[in-house]
């Protein structure tokens, strides 16, 4: 649950300080293609390794993208009105259903990754996923600006 915590508050994190960034506007194919180079290189994929399994990572990805979204629609309310006890309870709810779908479809996928990598490299990317959310903080907190 800590781990859980500690990574939506770093993504909330990112995504403040992405979008306080004026002049460069947030690029999801620039963070996917940026992801997939570090995956790559962290997990030490080969190139038919790393072929066969991103179009099943982002498929992933995109899934729990809109698992995510699905959630967030239901946890809005009217601004100056302040939600009821039950309507909170439905919040917590289903921010709670939102985890649980996408636990099941990361298992899911695991099963999938399993087909076409072995179970050490599928270890090696979670690592590399923490490890490059972890590097983009940090240069985003250090007003990291890369050259073109």
């Amino acid at each position: 649950m800590k781990r859980i915590l500690f990574a939506l508050i770093l993504v909330c994190c990112a995504t403040s300080i992405i979008l306080a960034q004026p002049k460069r506007r947030f690029s999801p194919e620039e963070y996917a293609k940026k992801q997939q180079t570090f995956i790559t290189e962290f997990a030490k994929l080969l190139p038919q390794e790393a072929d066969a399994f991103f179009p099943l990572y982002f498929e992933f990805q995109q899934n729990k993208w809109k698992i995510n979204k699905e959630a967030r629609k239901k946890i809005k309310w009217e601004k100056g009105v302040e939600p009821t006890e039950e309507e909170w309870k439905e919040f917590v709810n289903a921010k709670a259903e939102a985890k649980i779908k996408i636990a099941k479809l990361e298992k899911s996928y695991i099963e999938k990754y399993l087909q076409i990598l072995p179970a050490r490299k599928i270890l090696d990317i979670q690592r590399a996923e923490d490890a490059f959310q972890k590097d983009i903080i940090k240069k985003m907190a250090h007003g990291h600006q890369e050259k073109k």
